[in-house]
């Protein structure tokens, strides 16, 4: 590898760099996530914001989509977070449970909205494949992230959207667990203008222990923030549906001492040259 390293590696050009350099994965918070319109019917109903989740074939996901580059959520944290725990409810593909809560509540078709990222283009044909195939009709409706939120935000847009399937990574301003979970469910913008969740018994619930978790420090902090993590889980409102891998390309004969990041970026601290 004569070049620099190379940050954010294309799953389909792994194999072909891997002919000349070390290419690393490192697991990192960055996701896809759902979230629910919860201001009017059909996602005001938790039955039916479980059943979207269940529906999805997401070990497909990132198999087919990112070659595994990517990990299945088990919380809302990923699995190699110092403050992880498994989550209380887990989703994975089981569609019969979806199919049992949709005939609950009488769900047949729905809107989706995505961003058109590049690489979220990768998984929503298999996320709306694995909807359509526990008998949901998808109105699927693709824009640039900017127009997608413009469409959707403030109460005059309420009747926008059903479902929102967009990516995040706060994760670059601090890796906290309270920093993560406070940058969408804390703030109005989210709770309020978009998922339309706030003032449910859910959103109150999560403002208590979010304030409480706060006030901790150490095992009652986490303890905390478990509660959270499971609370979250059964009322889904916005959440993961995948953590993302970060992959870096680079040559170890001459950057000595380089080492992989979980973000976006590279970092260079205490890193050396030697000669090809």
């Amino acid at each position: 590898m004569r070049h620099g390293p190379m940050d954010l590696v294309p799953e389909l050009s792994i194999a072909t760099l891997e002919q000349n350099a070390t290419v690393a994965s490192e697991q990192g918070f960055g996701l896809l996530f759902a979230m629910f319109n919860q201001g009017k019917a059909p996602f005001d109903d938790v039955r039916n914001r479980q059943a979207f989740l269940y529906a999805i074939d997401m070990e497909k996901v990132v198999q087919t989509a990112y070659q595994g580059n990517a990990t299945p959520a088990t919380s809302f944290l990923q699995e190699t977070h110092p403050s992880y725990e498994r989550a209380s409810t887990v989703y994975a593909l089981d569609a019969d449970r979806a199919r049992a809560l949709l005939a609950e509540t009488g769900l047949t078709s729905f809107r989706m909205m995505c961003t058109n990222h590049g690489w979220v283009q990768l998984a929503t044909p298999i996320i709306r494949e694995s909807l359509e195939a526990v008998g949901l009709t998808v109105e699927f409706d693709e824009r640039q992230s900017s127009e997608a939120y413009n469409a959707i935000t403030g109460p005059e847009n309420v009747n926008a959207y059903d479902v929102l399937v967009a990516p995040g990574d706060p994760s670059v301003f601090g890796s906290d667990a309270d920093l993560l979970m406070r940058w969408w469910y804390a703030g109005d913008t989210w709770t309020e203008a978009r998922m339309h969740w706030k003032g449910t018994e859910s959103y109150t619930q999560v403002q208590t222990l979010l304030d409480e978790g706060a006030r901790q420090t150490g095992a009652e902090q986490e303890a905390t923030w478990s509660e959270i993590f499971n609370l979250l889980s059964d009322e889904v409102p916005l959440y993961p549906l995948f953590h993302r891998k970060t992959t870096t390309g680079y040559d170890a004969d001459t950057l000595v001492d380089f080492q992989p990041i979980a973000l976006t970026g590279l970092s260079f601290i205490d890193v050396g040259t030697t000669q090809a």
